[in-house]
């Protein structure tokens, strides 16, 4: 059979093979990375909705609302430090993941599904985080636990699936994977304890600041040695 008559490769593949082939990979992240940007930007946004005061309040209450206003500003402070932590992450760990495949659009999915969810646990642990029920603190633990858990995997399934750029060798990525760490174990380790006592539960998110300077520390003298 002459060359000119044998049938091309593509054409013997399935449709469903081409469609892997042309659709679940590809060399550029840039939508990936602008459909994030909104989506974090969108969730930092909402967060601020529950301090807007009511526009047709007495000015002899103003004090008084104000005064109301502290737990809900504080949830607000505290989500949108996540909010933003997490997106600091994303955005550093994007300018060396250069490529895509479908498994890696869907753990991105993932973790904006959760940063996205962030504003309902917020508000609940605003309205009532004071209370007896530990619901409101475990459920806020948990999605923020999820929030950067997440990033963590995108970040190892990028490493394994081969789409960093060259520049990532084994101990770059280790040590991007490991300082992330502190913050999901601390707000894991959490939502058990809110079951306990949530007013303890809320006090041992404080942990992360030492544990992630330790950690830090850690890291630094085991990349020296």
């Amino acid at each position: 059979m002459d060359a000119e008559d044998r049938p091309d490769p593509a054409q013997r593949e399935g449709t469903a093979e081409r469609y892997r082939r042309l659709f679940g990979s590809g060399a550029t992240t840039e939508r990936t990375v602008f459909f994030s940007d909104a989506v974090f930007a969108i969730a930092m946004t909402l967060l601020v909705l529950e301090l807007i005061l009511p526009a047709d309040l007495d000015p002899a209450q103003l004090d008084a609302a104000l005064r109301a206003h502290l737990s809900p500003f504080l949830a607000y402070v505290l989500s949108f430090a996540v909010i933003g932590t997490a997106w600091m992450s994303h955005h550093r760990r994007f300018t060396v993941i250069r490529r895509y495949d479908r498994r890696l659009q869907w753990l991105n999915l993932l973790s904006l599904f959760f940063v996205a969810l962030l504003p309902m646990p917020t508000s609940l642990l605003s309205d009532y985080g004071g209370g007896s029920s530990p619901w409101p603190v475990a459920l806020y633990a948990a999605v923020t636990a999820a929030v950067y858990a997440s990033l963590n995997l995108l970040w190892a399934h990028a490493w394994h699936a081969g789409l960093m750029a060259p520049v990532v060798d084994a101990a770059l990525y280790r040590y991007v994977l490991r300082a992330l760490l502190p913050a999901p174990v601390v707000f894991a380790l959490s939502v058990p304890v809110a079951f306990w006592d949530p007013g303890i539960a809320t006090w041992t998110w404080g942990l992360i600041v030492p544990a992630a300077a330790a950690d830090r520390w850690w890291l630094r003298r085991a990349t020296r040695d």
